[in-house]
């Protein structure tokens, strides 16, 4: 599986936004989203409470959707920020981002957002520290992450990344510690990625889609042929 993993990583850095270089970069970034963001969505975000973000998203955009992904954007970079200093603060950041991801509205009106709310949530879900503090909320989060990335709408803005959540969320919900916090995360996981790899539209984004999936349900090395096909498309995209 780690084939997989090595590719679909080199892919997405050149279709996704990396990340900041160094923590000291991030923690800037993460200061200055607290700073733009609507006062009522920061003391949200600061408290910790997954329900306070969403309801103050929610409240904020008045019910918009992309305003709503807007918004959940700004949360996601405090969020990122924060990983280092507040751990639990932060997954409670991303998992309500991802659950504003998973909104039809939000994924109908804005799918590369959706897509880049998970990337980054997922990104938060699967740290090692996080993990450690919050392994339901990591869960949760993946959970969240792969029904947005198995959508057929977000999966065609770029299939390469979607897949990279899908793999990455798969890995973290089947391992032991995560799995015993939360036994249910993997069965949704599976259930997402096994639809996904019999949609068509999804293969129409990417024809090899189904046997990638099925290669990250087995934990199973790809052929170098698909592999270099997924290069080649996040080169592309």
């Amino acid at each position: 599986m780690r084939p997989l993993i090595l590719c679909l990583t080199s892919a997405l850095a050149l279709a996704v936004v990396s990340l900041p270089a160094h923590a000291q970069q991030a923690a800037g970034q993460s200061r200055a989203a607290a700073q733009a963001m609507p006062p009522a969505l920061q003391a949200a975000v600061l408290s910790g409470n997954s329900a306070a973000i969403q309801r103050a998203i929610t409240t904020l955009s008045q019910g918009n959707p992309a305003a709503m992904a807007s918004l959940a954007g700004q949360v996601m970079t405090a969020a990122e920020g924060m990983v280092a200093t507040n751990p639990t603060a932060a997954a409670a950041a991303a998992a309500s981002a991802s659950t504003i991801a998973a909104q039809p509205a939000v994924i109908a009106a804005a799918p590369q957002s959706a897509l880049s709310l998970v990337v980054s949530a997922n990104r938060i879900a699967i740290n090692p520290v996080v993990q450690q503090v919050a392994p339901a909320v990591s869960a949760a989060i993946s959970v969240s992450a792969t029904q947005v990335a198995s959508n057929p709408q977000v999966f065609q803005v770029a299939p390469t990344a979607a897949l990279q959540v899908m793999s990455d969320a798969y890995n973290s919900v089947s391992s032991p510690a995560i799995a015993a916090a939360a036994p249910n995360a993997v069965q949704s996981v599976t259930a997402s990625l096994t639809q996904a790899s019999a949609n068509p539209q999804i293969a129409a984004a990417m024809a090899e889609s189904g046997q990638v999936i099925t290669a990250i349900l087995t934990k199973q090395p790809l052929p170098a042929s698909v592999q270099d096909s997924i290069v080649a498309r996040g080169t592309a995209s």
